[in-house]
């Protein structure tokens, strides 16, 4: 028995990585259940005693996976779980669900990846992951690289673990808005629960806000569901409530979209007539090089324009959901390639300005 914190954090050292992060997962569930109990139930649980028995037998072989399995099965799992695609909408959701009874039975996740940019590929591989996030973290700005290389691919890591692991007697719903960046990880999630037996639900919020907000004299294009007020995502939830799962050849054909779009070459991918596109990465310079003219005669000749004030151009002005920070590295390309030039240091947008090269 681990009876001192020498013989305690002598066999923390022996455990792996992976093994290390099995434990805290089951020492989180293991606290919530207690927490439960003695909340709903009035029950008296000892909770020092229950945190020290995980540990008393570490210096014994144990089959960490086998505990972590136990500690799930002794957890509420809700009836439904929600997926969103950013950490935006999850907000929403969460605050317009609130008011819901049984909070218990519902649980919230989100995809927080930038699914319109980047390599695809198998990324239920760990190389393709690998690749995937060397990509976005070659060219995210200096100031936001770091944070990123540090925390984000664990995240991709356990992305697959977690939605694999849903149980299969729990409904899933999807809540994606029809631009690329939705609709991609919308194929994603499909791909992931390919062998999972729980029904699925989809949750349109692009079409479905026209259907039940617009009116003749205000018409609104959602272009992300993040800008979707909580109230409005409950009203929609109440609308779908009773709609039918996907059926087994509707999964399949998002499977196969899935397949299909995760080979192709392009590194930028938007819609286009409602179908997503992929294309080369400098398919919007053009695009950004438009905004920079535009602008252009409202400053002083020769005078830089604020490098945060062109991004914003582009994507308010854009019929498209785009990343600011995939702008922001478009814009640098500009300047390396000679078209724009550049006053300041590109640590982040607000840092730095630029201007039309001189010919």
């Amino acid at each position: 028995m681990n009876d001192n914190i020498y013989a305690f954090s002598r066999m923390l050292n022996r455990l792996n990585e992976n093994e290390l992060r099995s434990l805290l997962r089951v020492l989180y569930m293991k606290s919530a259940l207690v927490v439960k109990r003695q909340e709903k139930q009035g029950e008296k649980v000892d909770f020092a005693d229950t945190m020290q028995s995980l540990f008393r037998d570490l210096d014994t072989p144990l089959d960490l996976g086998q505990l972590e399995q136990q500690a799930l099965g002794e957890v509420d799992k809700p009836n439904e779980i929600h997926i969103t695609f950013g950490d935006s909408p999850l907000s929403s959701l969460k605050m317009g669900m609130s008011t819901l009874p049984d909070q218990e039975k519902r649980s919230f996740f989100s995809m927080d990846d930038d699914y319109a940019v980047g390599p695809l590929g198998d990324l239920t591989h760990r190389a393709a992951l690998q690749r995937r996030h060397l990509w976005l973290t070659e060219r995210m700005c200096l100031n936001d690289r770091e944070a990123y290389a540090l925390h984000e691919l664990e995240s991709l890591f356990e992305l697959n673990a977690t939605i694999q692991s849903f149980d299969s007697k729990t409904s899933i719903i999807i809540w994606y808005s029809n631009n690329a960046h939705e609709k991609t990880g919308l194929l994603y999630a499909i791909h992931l629960l390919r062998s999972s037996e729980s029904p699925i639900y989809l949750i349109e919020t692009s079409g479905l806000y026209q259907q039940l907000f617009n009116t003749p004299d205000v018409q609104y294009d959602v272009l992300h569901t993040g800008e979707i007020l909580p109230e409005k995502l409950l009203a929609m939830w109440h609308v779908c409530s009773e709609q039918e799962p996907l059926s087994k050849q509707e999964r399949r054909q998002l499977e196969q979209d899935w397949l299909e779009l995760s080979v192709q070459p392009g590194l930028l991918r938007m819609m286009e007539n409602g179908v997503i596109q992929s294309l080369t990465e400098d398919a919007l310079d053009e695009y950004i090089m438009q905004k920079v003219r535009e602008l252009t005669p409202n400053w002083e000749p020769g005078k830089y324009i604020r490098a945060a004030r062109i991004v914003g151009e582009v994507i308010g002005t854009s019929s498209q959901h785009i990343n600011d920070a995939f702008v922001e590295y478009r814009l640098r390309q500009l300047v390396l390639q000679g078209q724009l030039e550049m006053d300041g240091k590109p640590l982040a947008m607000r840092y730095y300005s630029v201007r039309l090269a001189e010919r």
